[in-house]
Order: structure tokens, then sequence, then C-alpha cells
């Protein structure tokens, strides 16, 4: 039959990944008054959505709602999870309850989709409001849903609740996770609860979790942070022993706590393994460098990295300008200094006090 023969190929360019092709081949479908299948049409939406075409799998979605078509649970599930991501919470939320007054049961997957697009953009009572209606409905919240609650809560520094939805995770038998360790170790760390960190690290071994590079990059910085570079190092060892690499963030945070104490042939040591390892450098690393060299008195290595981050094209920023003056009026180059203001103008940013301070210094130096 025609209907056979169009469905057979409108399967076939979705399953191919021809995704324009099958959406002419709908709209082919819909001219002749036969349409694929309800199943056929989300794959086509998953894939749209997968392949970073957020936009077109909505618009397919009212073409198919448009063309008569009903819906199934899977078929919202795949557009309210999209919208969510996107932040478009409004939106997802009118689909949600469309989706019941059409008589359909939301799932596990619809109800983790809005909480987690609700908790990402800090709407936590309503990421909560949903996860009550979930437990209202009979549908049971899994790992996910908790997860997403905890890290919510944990990124807008909400410990306690993000601690209280734990407890209730494991008293409904579910068990934590890496991603459940990870995220309230990564809170701890950054509320600078060390204590409670490191717990919750033995713990999560105990259990026979292995931690992962987030897991280890969190306790590495913050242990950077309090200046126990040994604790630090004796973290990053057992990170490479796991067989994991150490990602930018790891190698900022030791090089960060390096410079910070002064250990700049160390510092210079890591930067080095740093460029072997292949890893991308970022603003960060430049800044924690010049800080270091410029701590340690070393202006002519400070302004060397200031050059090369000069040709790499990085955008400086008022501290970097104010260092790279402050170093050049230090070796009484004032022209080159001013030169450096007016570029600094030039790129919408004005010289602060502290870099009018170091000018006025130069000018009385030189007389």
């Amino acid at each position: 039959t025609e209907f056979g023969v169009f469905d057979a190929l409108f399967g076939v360019l979705v399953e191919l990944g021809m995704l324009e092709e099958a959406r002419q081949c709908f709209w082919k479908m819909k001219n002749f008054r036969v349409l694929p299948k309800v199943r056929s049409c989300n794959e086509l939406l998953h894939k749209l959505s997968k392949s970073g075409q957020g936009k077109l799998s909505l618009s397919f979605f009212n073409e198919m709602v448009g063309a008569g078509l009903s819906p199934s649970v899977f078929t919202y599930n795949i557009v309210i999870d999209y919208l969510s991501k996107e932040g478009e919470l409004e939106t997802a939320r009118s689909l949600f309850e469309r989706m019941k007054q059409m008589g359909l049961k939301p799932d596990v997957v619809t109800y983790n989709s809005l909480i987690d697009g609700y908790g990402k953009v800090g709407l936590l009572i309503e990421a909560v409001i949903v996860f009550e209606e979930m437990k209202d409905a009979g549908c049971e919240p899994d790992v996910i849903t908790f997860n997403s609650l905890i890290n919510c809560f944990c990124k807008f520094e909400r410990i306690p609740q993000a601690f209280w939805h734990l407890r209730e995770m494991k008293e409904r038998g579910l068990k934590p996770n890496v991603v459940t360790y990870s995220t309230m170790i990564d809170a701890f760390c950054k509320a600078g609860m060390m204590l409670e960190a490191i717990k919750f690290f033995v713990d999560m071994i105990r259990v026979g979790l292995q931690p992962n590079e987030f897991t280890y990059t969190s306790l590495i910085d913050a242990n950077c942070k309090i200046g126990d570079l040994s604790e630090a190092y004796k973290l990053a060892n057992e990170m490479l022993q796991a067989g994991l690499s150490l990602n930018i963030v790891t190698y900022t945070a030791l090089l960060d706590g390096l410079c910070e104490d002064g250990r700049m042939k160390e510092a210079e040591e890591l930067f080095r393994a740093l460029l072997d390892d292949g890893v991308a450098l970022n603003l960060q690393i430049y800044t924690s460098l010049i800080h270091g060299y410029t701590k340690a008195k070393m202006m002519e290595k400070a302004m060397d990295i200031l050059e090369e981050m000069n040709k790499k094209n990085f955008k400086l920023d008022h501290t970097l300008y104010g260092t790279k003056i402050w170093g050049l009026c230090s070796q009484n180059k004032i022209e080159e200094s001013e030169d450096v203001i007016r570029e600094m103008k030039d790129r919408g940013l004005t010289a602060n006090s502290y870099i009018y301070t170091s000018l006025m210094d130069a000018y009385f130096k030189v007389g």
C-alpha cells in the first residue's frame, strides 16, 4: 500500500540520519493524507534534539499535532526535556499540563526533566513542587531525580536541603552513586567544610565507588585554596594512579596554589607538564603565573607571559593590565606604560587608581 511504502521510506531516512529529507517526506505524506507511525516520528524528534536541532524538533512536534497524530508519553518527554534544558520552563510546564489533559500519564523521565530544568536556573521551590506532584501521582523517584535535587540545592548553596534529600533518597532504598557523592563533596569543598568533604570521600570509597575527575578536582582545588599543597599533590597522584588524567581545572588549582605559595620553580615544572599533556591554556592559568611571578618580584618573567598572551589574542582584564603597567613602570619604561593605558582605553577599560599610582611613582623616580 501507499501508506506502507511512505512509512518505510520515512523510517529509513530517519535511521540513516537524513533528517531534513525525512521532514520533507512527512510533508509529502501529509499531502497524500497518509502519515507515518508515531514511533517513527518520535525517532525523528529524538534525533533532531540530540543533534542540536531542538528548535526543529519543536516545530516538527507542532506539525505532528497539527496533522492529527496523537503524541505518546515518549513524544512529550523528548520535547519537555529539550525545553527544560533550554530554560523554556513555562512552555515545558504547559506541555506537561496538556499531556495530562490528553489522558497521558507523565513518567519518571518527564518529572526528572522538569525538576532538573527548574533546579538549574535556581527555581528551587518549583523543582520541589514538581517533586511533590511526582510522589502524589504515584510515580517513584529514581537516583536521577534525587541527584537533580541534590545538585540544584548544592549549586545554590543550600547544603542542609541537599542533605535532607540525600537522607530521603537512602530511606527510599536508593543507593547514592558517584554523581551524588561528587556533588556533595564539591558543595562541602566550596563552603570550606573540609571535614565533611573528606568524610564523604572516605565513605564513597568504603561503599565501593570509584571517585571521578570531578570528585578529585573539587578536593584538590579546596586543598590548594587553604594552602595544603601536600594533600593536593597526594590527591593528584591518587587520581593518576586511578587511571584518570589531570584536566585544566586540576592543573589550574595546583598551579594557583604553587604560585600563591611562591614556589615558582615547581610552578614552572607543572606548567611544562601541562604543555606536554597538550592541555589548552586558559586565562586563569596565565593569570596564576603572572600573579606568582609578580609576587616573587620576577617581573621579566611576568612580562614574558603577558607578551605571550598578547600574541595568542587573550583579552587582558584590569588586574593583568595593572600588573603589566606596574612591571613597565618598575623598569622605568614610562612611554610603554602610557601606550598600554591607551590600549586599555581602546578596549573600553578605564585605568584605576592603582594604575595611575604606578605611573606617578615612575614619573617621580625618573624625575
